[in-house]
């Protein structure tokens, strides 16, 4: 039986769950602040102190941005994940893969491959789509696909030293 080999995937970095997760606490946080509104134009505040709430507020928005629009992408030369800007590391570089997953908890929290590369140190991706969950399992363990002739086709740089 032959079998197509893995092209090149993309799916969401985390579960609609979480996704919905963050928007309720994004609600509750707007509601918050609008409830605080009057006390807070009220208050003689530092210039700093205004700065730095400006940041503060500038992180909460931008991870929120990321758990709804960020993407995994996996092909048979790079691993990236992102949504603005992409963190991309060829396959070949890789030393080390770990997948941190528990398949019950897969709907609320996602899971993440952690990757130790020969160049960059270690990093994290979260993946929730379930196309790109299964190249995934497929990378760290080592599986191949079957094709024509019965053969195992790896993805390259899967394997510790490779």
């Amino acid at each position: 039986m032959r079998s197509q080999p893995i092209g090149p995937v993309r799916g969401r970095s985390f579960p609609r769950t979480m996704q919905w997760l963050a928007t309720a606490a994004m609600a509750g946080l707007l509601y918050c602040a609008w409830g605080a509104r009057e006390a807070l134009a009220g208050m003689s505040l530092a210039s700093e102190l205004r700065w730095l709430g400006a940041l503060a507020v500038g992180v909460v928005v931008w991870n929120y941005l990321l758990i709804l629009f960020s993407t995994t992408a996996i092909d048979g030369d790079h691993l990236s994940q992102g949504w603005l800007w992409r963190t991309s590391i060829p396959l070949r570089d890789i030393a080390q893969v770990k997948l941190l997953r528990w398949r019950p908890l897969d709907a609320l929290v996602a899971p993440r491959l952690v990757v130790r590369t020969r160049s960059l140190g270690q990093l994290s991706f979260h993946a929730a789509d379930p196309a790109v969950l299964q190249v995934l399992d497929v990378l760290v363990h080592g599986q191949g696909v079957p094709e024509e002739g019965g053969h195992n086709r790896r993805i390259r740089g899967a394997q510790n030293g490779e």
